[in-house]
């Protein structure tokens, strides 16, 4: 009888957790995820682009895709023109949840790159990285962050063209964990 008693609370069990599968929503799993722009066409402007859980939000308007070159390839890119020197790349995980933000791998053509990461939880600043990364002469580096423990729900990271005229910037690679 025991025996039988077991074998219905074990069949019972499984139904209840195989009935319940199907209303639950599946969150993103946790651990690392990495940006890598792979969905997006070459030449595109990058405005919002979502990516393994994750969305981008690219201002001003002038980054765009390029598929020819990355870490690996395709990488997004900031150009300047007579309008503006800084672009802003902003980072949210799908429902606002919290994550950590680990690196990201910087670009630039011909001139150093001027940088600041910030990361923001509930409008307030978590922690600060800046600083300017020396001419990467067209290979890109990797940022790492040293406060990559705190909880952050927003991402911002601003690369700023140092240079007059056209000098590519961009940034691949964007290592975050939930």
């Amino acid at each position: 009888m025991t025996r039988v008693l077991r074998l219905f609370a074990l069949t019972a069990c499984f139904s209840a957790t195989t009935a319940c599968q199907g209303t639950t929503t599946p969150s993103a799993p946790p651990g690392p995820a990495t940006i890598t722009f792979n969905g997006l066409t070459a030449g595109a402007a990058v405005g919002n682009y979502t990516e393994s859980g994750f969305t981008i939000s690219a201002t001003p308007g002038n980054w765009i895709a390029l598929t020819t070159y990355g870490n690996p390839a395709p990488f997004i890119e900031f150009f300047v023109d007579a309008g503006s020197v800084t672009g802003q790349v902003a980072v949210f995980a799908d429902g606002h949840t919290p994550f950590r933000f680990q690196s990201v791998d910087l670009y630039s053509s011909v001139t150093r790159i001027p940088y600041d990461i910030t990361g923001v939880r509930s409008d307030a600043p978590v922690f600060t990285v800046s600083d300017t990364l020396p001419n990467t002469f067209g290979n890109f580096r990797t940022v790492v962050n040293p406060d990559s423990a705190d909880l952050i729900d927003t991402l911002i990271i601003r690369l700023t063209n140092s240079s007059p005229g056209r000098n590519p910037m961009g940034l691949d690679n964007i290592v975050l964990t939930r």
